[in-house]
């Protein structure tokens, strides 16, 4: 299989949204995690997907189609801001391999989640329902302000979620391992009903539904 999805990409003229000096973008089709090692790092580093101009200093997220796969972690991304057709069919043809997570996600911070998640042997679905239950300790500042965001992230063997608010800015929540593997042991029969050889896009409001549904 890695031998028929080798990291490919191509080059593409942009022009600046700011101030239109055009720039070479390289724009990867697929990326190869085996294949190129250390390109978690270029992606969580923000030297893949991301745009900056040397003219007027402009940064910013560069979304565009792209699919991500690492064999040995069992993981298959699908990075899209949209399905069409194209993404479809890439679906369908993946779909066909077996024993690999396969998710879609539709902007760059979510991809780079996914792949922080992999790295540290956990299980994406188990953090996004993390995230609802932690999000509780959270309605008194969010009746106040409002949340941005959510991220898992992690420092050595310490876990945490970056929160982001409209008002306060940044903060981190810890999270706990046993916590975790609570939440993971109180909903093993949702996450085994739910497991499949489709591409989900597993978030929070994914997570949210689960919870309903065994309430």
């Amino acid at each position: 299989m890695e031998e028929r999805r080798m990291t490919t990409w191509k080059m593409e003229e942009m022009a600046c949204p700011r101030c239109g000096k055009k720039h070479s973008i390289k724009k990867y089709e697929i990326i190869n995690a085996l294949e190129k090692p250390d390109i978690k790092q270029d992606i969580l580093q923000n030297r893949i997907f991301y745009f900056q101009c040397d003219e007027c200093k402009l940064m910013a997220p560069l979304t565009y189609p792209s699919f991500y796969l690492d064999s040995k972690k069992k993981l298959m991304i699908l990075l899209a801001p949209v399905i069409e057709n194209e993404e479809k069919e890439l679906m369908n043809q993946w779909k066909k391999e077996k024993g690999f997570r396969k998710r879609w996600v539709d902007n760059i911070n979510d991809l780079k989640e996914k792949i922080m998640i992999a790295e540290n042997h956990l299980d994406d679905r188990v953090i996004e329902l993390v995230k609802v239950e932690y999000l509780r300790q959270l309605e008194k500042e969010m009746k106040d302000d409002t949340l941005m965001n959510i991220l898992f992230d992690y420092s050595g063997n310490e876990y945490c979620f970056v929160v982001f608010f409209e008002k306060k800015g940044i903060g981190k929540i810890p999270m706990s391992l046993d916590f975790y593997r609570q939440t993971e042991s109180r909903y093993v029969r949702q996450l085994t009903a739910r497991s499949g050889d489709d591409f989900e896009k597993i978030d929070v409001e994914w997570a949210g539904n689960i919870i309903l549904n065994r309430q």
